[in-house]
């Protein structure tokens, strides 16, 4: 298996590795199934995504499949209940990374979605495509391509962050050189015109998905590097449109894989603070064994047979490369975490926790003090594949947002959780109206 291999379907490496002991104390704990709701998406719906306007609402999207055609599809959450479904682009056969619909700040919204090329020799080839709306998405701009013609995206990667004056960040990975990817980025102002392509990181682990976030017109993103030797720990730039600041690895798991885990890191930013969220199966324990904190041979890591995935919160005060002693979230996971960060300084984290034959998907406030309380257990079941493996998560006014998309009977759910229940006493679940 050599480094282009994703390892989509990796309950192989399992066998890989294991982690040092437990950081965190678990405060409390519930275990609650969630409600079957009502909402927009039909059956039939997958590829789920959850952002909000510029004003706090929430934007629930979704894909539609009929035939040899994809409809990308939202509705935003008003005080009445939610919106008429718009569809914003049809396309032929399917859509590769999950589509995004978020909010601008000068209150329009942006759309981006990716294809593959219809007569593309690489499967792996993607294409990504921009569009802009004023009136609430019932028109939409011409489709545009916000990046040049050397660029070689790599399907089912994509981040997006919205930036002030109405503008938008755009983060791919890509593959124009042979054997090796890179992180690139470009900011795409309100007409649609992109800046020269912003080189993030030139080797980095092809099929994890990056994530990004915007303060000011700052940004960070996080993403799963490669370095020698195959380690595929979790770094974070900081950047904007004038070019990369910083970057640095947030810890060094030192988890090193022959393929990519295809499970990718979250990261927020609020105040002054940082948080990143990531998963690790890093062979910590076979580490200590051996007395040596470097292996005679990076394949030995490989072969452990005590390893256990696990899900890691960092906080960081002072940015990038000063991140605290990860607090361990769970170690019992599968992964593909979403996180974000809440007012008193702690963390959302939404991860899917292994459970038998099929996963749950938890929920649980991280606190600075290596706490995590509240872990709550939105749906037990089954999970689809590639590409719609992440949850969704938002959080407004007081309630938290959780969306998936459950495979069978193929279908986008969502639930809304009463944030007091996760940072207070553990509640019930709420079905989002």
């Amino acid at each position: 298996m050599n480094r282009r291999t994703c390892v989509r379907i990796y309950s192989r490496h399992w066998v890989l590795v294991a982690v040092l002991g437990c950081w965190a104390a678990l405060a409390s704990a519930a275990d609650v199934g969630a409600a079957q709701t009502a909402m927009p998406a039909p059956l039939g719906s997958h590829q789920h995504g959850l952002r909000t306007t510029a004003d706090g609402r929430l934007i629930l999207s979704w894909v539609e499949t009929e035939e040899d055609t994809s409809r990308l599809r939202f509705s935003i959450r008003e005080q009445g209940g939610w919106s008429t479904p718009r569809t914003v682009v049809t396309v032929h056969l399917e859509l590769a990374a999950p589509p995004v619909v978020l909010g601008l700040s000068d209150g329009a919204l942006a759309a981006a979605w990716m294809v593959h090329p219809a007569h593309g020799y690489n499967r792996y080839a993607g294409e990504i495509y921009l569009s802009r709306s004023t009136d609430g998405g019932k028109h939409w701009s011409e489709p545009l391509k916000p990046y040049s013609a050397a660029v070689r995206v790599y399907d089912a990667q994509m981040s997006l962050a919205p930036l002030e004056d109405g503008r938008l960040a755009l983060v791919w990975t890509d593959q124009r050189h042979k054997h090796r990817y890179q992180t690139r980025a470009t900011v795409v102002d309100w007409e649609g015109k992109s800046r020269s392509e912003i080189l993030l990181d030139s080797d980095v682990c092809s099929c994890c998905e990056t994530d990004t976030a915007a303060q000011g017109n700052a940004l960070w993103t996080a993403y799963r590097d490669h370095l020698e030797g195959e380690v595929r720990d979790i770094s974070l730039v900081r950047w904007s449109s004038a070019g990369p600041a910083r970057s640095a690895l947030v810890h060094n798991d030192h988890w090193v894989i022959e393929g990519c885990p295809s499970n990718g890191p979250a990261v927020d930013r609020r105040a002054e603070l940082t948080m990143v969220s990531w998963f690790t199966v890093a062979n910590s324990v076979a580490r200590a064994q051996a007395g040596s904190s470097d292996p005679q041979s990076w394949k030995d890591w490989i072969t452990a047979t005590d390893g256990v995935g696990r899900v890691l919160t960092a906080f960081s005060q002072q940015g990038v490369g000063h991140f605290g002693k990860p607090i361990e979230v769970d170690s019992n996971a599968n992964g593909y975490v979403n996180a974000l960060l809440l007012g008193d300084g702690s963390a959302l984290v939404a991860w899917r926790d292994r459970a038998g034959p099929t996963e749950k998907l938890q929920l649980a406030q991280v606190r600075q003090d290596g706490t995590v309380h509240g872990r709550t257990t939105v749906y037990h079941g089954d999970f689809p594949g590639w590409p719609s493996r992440h949850i969704g998560l938002a959080l407004v006014g007081n309630s938290v947002y959780v969306a998936w998309t459950d495979p069978e009977p193929e279908r986008v759910r969502l639930a809304r959780i009463p944030l007091a229940s996760i940072t207070g006493t553990p509640g019930t679940l709420t079905e989002a109206e």
